[in-house]
């Protein structure tokens, strides 16, 4: 597992803000999705594997606190610009918050039923937020309805 880790934090820190080129539609559409469900209007938000803060720039504005994490810490420079950002480098599937000071954690694009998901969603509920996770892939959102919604 430890080498998966080390590939994904690899793989996204070298992507850098190519990371628009590749997944901007699927991201902005699940934080849009994300919104509809949710209100974030002065909430305090966790954004779970938020990359380079493509959620942040979209929803920062209406929470009262928004909270970007990634495994990546390079990505996350462009998400510490942002106004009302802060950002945390840690692994997801050991989050560093403590529970009852999130409303909501967010989780767009990010669970993978193959490697760490079901660990990074369980430790997304021990927060006492609502989660909100989706993923472009069947067997991700399987995971994601059975610890969810099940």
């Amino acid at each position: 597992m430890l080498s998966y880790k080390l590939y994904v934090r690899g793989y996204y820190e070298a992507l850098g803000t190519r990371y628009l080129e590749l997944y901007l539609r699927d991201s902005v559409l699940g934080y849009v999705r994300a919104s509809e469900i949710l209100r974030v209007r002065a909430a305090r938000v966790l954004d779970i594997g938020c990359g380079i803060g493509v959620g942040a720039g979209l929803l920062s504005g209406l929470a009262r606190q928004y909270v970007c994490l990634d495994i990546a810490c390079g990505v996350l420079k462009y998400a510490n610009y942002l106004p009302n950002v802060d950002v945390v480098c840690a692994d997801a599937a050991l989050l560093p918050i403590r529970p009852g000071s999130i409303d909501y954690a967010l989780a767009i694009n990010v669970i993978n039923a193959d490697t760490d998901g079901e660990q990074i969603l369980r430790e997304a509920l021990g927060l006492g937020a609502r989660v909100y996770a989706e993923s472009p892939r069947a067997v991700d959102n399987e995971l994601i309805n059975r610890l969810l919604r099940g």
